[in-house]
């Protein structure tokens, strides 16, 4: 049996299907339908994520989401004669309304955009209370403990809750 022919059982069982697969593809896709089909919380974190992907009509490229505004790019990405690419438009989200904006548009503010999140994130990371935790490179997490540690910090960054305080001095 080819591994298209598993992965559509797969998707099949979640009423999904893929029509081709590039042979290229066929490893590394079979491994993100197993991530999404997890039935655990990681499965379902990553099937909310993709959940506003499959809101749009037309494949989307990226997406900007703030406190209260989205902006959903549109592709596929086409090439002008000068080698511009251009993604087929966009669509900006707010509490007032839709707008809709045209290629051009969307690559201005798409760009202006990316450049308010490098601002804000080179900020953070060349904070001097930063430099000890700068890494070279990416690190891998070891998921037992880095969940743990994870959910740690949050506790001790959250204002204890009556019902919390009650258990610890029950105990």
């Amino acid at each position: 049996m080819s591994i298209l022919s598993l992965i559509n059982a797969v998707l099949q069982k979640h009423s999904w299907l893929i029509a081709s697969l590039p042979i290229d593809e066929e490893d590394r896709t079979a491994q993100l339908i197993n991530l999404l089909v997890e039935d655990n919380a990681d499965g379902r974190a990553r099937r909310h994520t993709l959940q506003p992907w499959l809101w749009y009509e037309r494949p989307v490229r990226e997406r900007f989401e703030g406190q209260d505004c989205c902006l959903t790019v549109e592709g596929p990405i086409y090439r002008s004669r000068d080698g511009t690419g251009y993604p087929l438009g966009s669509q900006l989200r707010t509490e007032f309304g839709w707008l809709d904006l045209t290629p051009e548009e969307t690559n201005a503010i798409a760009d202006e955009v990316r450049s308010a999140i490098d601002l804000t994130l080179l900020r953070w990371f060349t904070r001097p209370d930063m430099a000890d935790r700068r890494l070279p490179s990416r690190q891998s997490r070891e998921r037992y403990f880095d969940d743990d540690v994870a959910r740690n910090l949050i506790l001790s960054a959250t204002p204890p809750t009556a019902s919390m305080e009650h258990d610890a001095h029950a105990n």
